[in-house]
């Protein structure tokens, strides 16, 4: 009973969300533009604002493309309700490492996505380099549906990056960060890789 109420919480706390205001114009957010889960913006929201961001040219832009590694394995050993505190700690670390003002979502599933303004493919590589140094890092007090109460550690996860001028729209830079993220996949767990120079960084 414990576990579930601890789950209800997060869960309510979610909902009431962290991120009242859009990052790049300042407007109010409904929850209706945010992933009830982990408080990020939700896939609509996110395409909705980087669209206009990448519209007003701002300069150079860098886009991260991570997928949480395991959570398959996280469901299936330990429950879903696991897995939701593993994508909801991953939520927390992706935004310890990133700026105030970058548009951070959940894309769906255990896909999150970061777009990264001003920012270039190194500085973009060592931001995602951050994040699984910080996950690694990360142990997880959760409840198991098998085991009772549990610690994951040892989290990771595959990120591909893509960078270019905010010119070139957003439809180019989420193909080639999709790319590269199924490339640092191929690689093994907790990797980078790099857009166009396949790249990889552990």
């Amino acid at each position: 009973m414990f576990g579930l109420d601890r789950w209800l919480r997060a869960r309510r706390a979610a909902r009431e969300c962290t991120q009242a205001v859009c990052p790049t114009c300042g407007r109010p957010l409904s929850h209706d533009g945010l992933d009830w889960l982990t408080g990020l913006l939700n896939r609509g929201a996110w395409d909705h604002h980087a669209g206009r961001l990448l519209a007003e040219g701002a300069g150079p832009v860098a886009l991260l493309m991570a997928d949480l590694d395991k959570l398959k394995w996280i469901n299936d050993v330990h429950g879903h309700l696991a897995g939701d505190e593993a994508l909801r700690r991953f939520a927390t670390v992706l935004r310890s490492v990133t700026r105030s003002h970058d548009l951070l979502a959940r894309y769906g599933g255990d896909e999150f996505l970061a777009l990264l303004p001003g920012t270039d493919a190194d500085a973009a590589l060592d931001v995602a380099q951050r994040l699984n140094t910080e996950l690694s890092g990360t142990r997880l007090d959760t409840v198991s549906a098998r085991d009772g109460q549990v610690a994951l550690t040892g989290l990771s996860a595959s990120v591909g990056v893509a960078a270019q001028d905010t010119d070139g729209g957003l439809e180019p830079l989420l193909l080639a960060a999709d790319a590269a993220l199924l490339a640092a996949k191929r690689d093994g767990r907790g990797r980078s890789c790099l857009s166009g120079t396949f790249q990889l960084r552990r």
